[in-house]
């Protein structure tokens, strides 16, 4: 009987022992990540210490989540950003993207937008400072350098590989191809919002299309305007270019085709719009 009792207990503690490793594991990489953003906030100037944040960050299993007041102050550049036309307009948005860096510097989407708008202004050496940033978070860990069978799975030239999160680096959104056979559905998400289909279509090799009916916006506020949508895969597989024009007549409710009518009223007849999408990290 005692016998049966220290077998069960030990398979108990066997079952046990995964678990605790992973908290153990998961406590260990929270405490490296905020003992590592005390450093830069004691020495924002340093480039090798906010590198290593950035690289640490990226590269954590569970990521660190973006604070909602650094999100503001993204979502308040990016609007500047967008409306800018001057020197003046394009540095107050390199302000506002500062101050969500401040808030969380290893959020590397915020330096990929302020070396946009520091190359705007006139900037170049602030621009390629923060390029440096953003390219920190891609760099393989150094202590974990890629094994043989990691590598055999990366696609061949020439291969279309649509796998990843994709985005044009100017707003929140990111998009991933779910494809089933010739079958093509686009979804995108923002943040911790829920996920929400861009749009449905086909797809030959490195060549899609398709539209979208419209509907409620991924971030639950306003309504996405019905849409149909054209895109090519780059030969290296590192950027789409992705042209869409708003089409009326796919609306399939009444706030999708208000949302169409207002666009027409304010931009005139509907036209194709091109923009990249790039590999980018899910911040």
């Amino acid at each position: 009987m005692s016998k049966i009792f220290i077998c069960a207990a030990a398979a108990c503690l066997a079952l046990a022992c995964p678990a605790k490793a992973a908290e153990t594991a998961y406590a260990r990489e929270q405490q490296t990540f905020l003992t590592l953003l005390s450093r830069v906030e004691e020495d924002p100037d340093n480039p090798a210490l906010r590198e290593e944040l950035i690289r640490f960050a990226n590269n954590m299993k569970t990521k660190p989540k973006i604070p909602v007041e650094a999100k503001k102050q993204f979502i308040r550049a990016m609007a500047v950003q967008l409306d800018a036309v001057n020197n003046e307009d394009f540095d107050k948005a390199a302000r506002l993207y500062g101050e969500a860096i401040k808030i969380a510097p290893w959020w590397t989407q915020c330096y990929y937008n302020r070396a946009a708008v520091l190359e705007s202004a006139s900037r170049p050496e602030e621009a390629a400072e923060d390029k440096r940033f953003y390219l920190a978070a891609r760099a393989a860990p150094k202590s974990k350098p890629a094994p043989a069978l990691q590598r055999s799975v990366i696609p061949r030239s020439g291969t279309a590989d649509y796998r990843g999160n994709w985005g044009s680096g100017l707003d929140c959104w990111r998009y991933e191809f779910d494809i089933q056979g010739e079958d093509l559905t686009i979804i995108m998400h923002c943040w911790d919002f829920p996920k929400a289909i861009y749009g449905t279509g086909k797809v030959s090799g490195r060549r899609f299309e398709g539209s979208s009916p419209g509907g409620i916006s991924g971030t639950g506020v306003g309504t996405r305007s019905p849409i149909r949508f054209r895109g090519t895969l780059s030969e290296d597989n590192s950027s789409v270019e992705i042209s869409s024009m708003l089409a009326p007549e796919l609306a399939e409710t009444e706030g999708a085709m208000s949302a169409a009518k207002e666009q027409v009223s304010l931009f005139g007849e509907p036209s194709w719009q091109t923009q990249t999408w790039r590999h980018m990290a899910r911040d």
